[in-house]
């Protein structure tokens, strides 16, 4: 009886480790997310059915698939080197062209306000002209002109 009870458990844990396979598997050609297992998983039935399709003998397989997965891994990594800078670089671009317009609007409020003033100013000189001002009332009389 406990011989059976032990074939039976057996049997259960083999069979739900086959489906904790099947879930991961699942989870992992779903998601955009794949963990560093199931990559390496990939990575290594890759390999092996590579050494295969090389006719690499069994005495050398491990270090030709532990090459292989290294290769993979370095590709792996470099590509996500890669997309990151891409991003950086993408950011500081769109950082710049937000800059460099926001430069603009600023040069052209200061322009504008600098063309009020001399306006005024060319304004409070006429007028200064007109009462025949000397020097130093004209001074006076341009910045009160100008401050109203």
């Amino acid at each position: 009886m406990s011989f059976a009870r032990l074939v039976l458990a057996s049997l259960l844990m083999v069979s739900g480790f086959g489906m904790a396979q099947a879930q991961t598997a699942a989870m992992d050609s779903s998601g955009p997310a794949v963990s560093k297992r199931a990559l390496r998983n990939q990575d290594r039935q890759h390999c092996t059915t590579r050494a295969q399709d090389h006719g690499v003998i069994s005495r050398n397989q491990a270090e030709f698939i532990r090459d292989c997965m290294a290769q993979r891994q370095g590709e792996r990594r470099d590509a996500a080197k890669r997309k990151a800078l891409e991003e950086r670089r993408m950011k500081r671009e769109i950082a710049a062209e937000e800059w460099e317009a926001i430069q603009k609007v600023r040069n052209q409020e200061r322009r504008q306000l600098l063309e009020k003033r001399a306006e005024k100013r060319a304004g409070c000189n006429r007028l200064a002209n007109e009462r025949k001002l000397r020097l130093k009332e004209r001074r006076s009389f341009v910045k009160k002109c100008i401050a109203e």
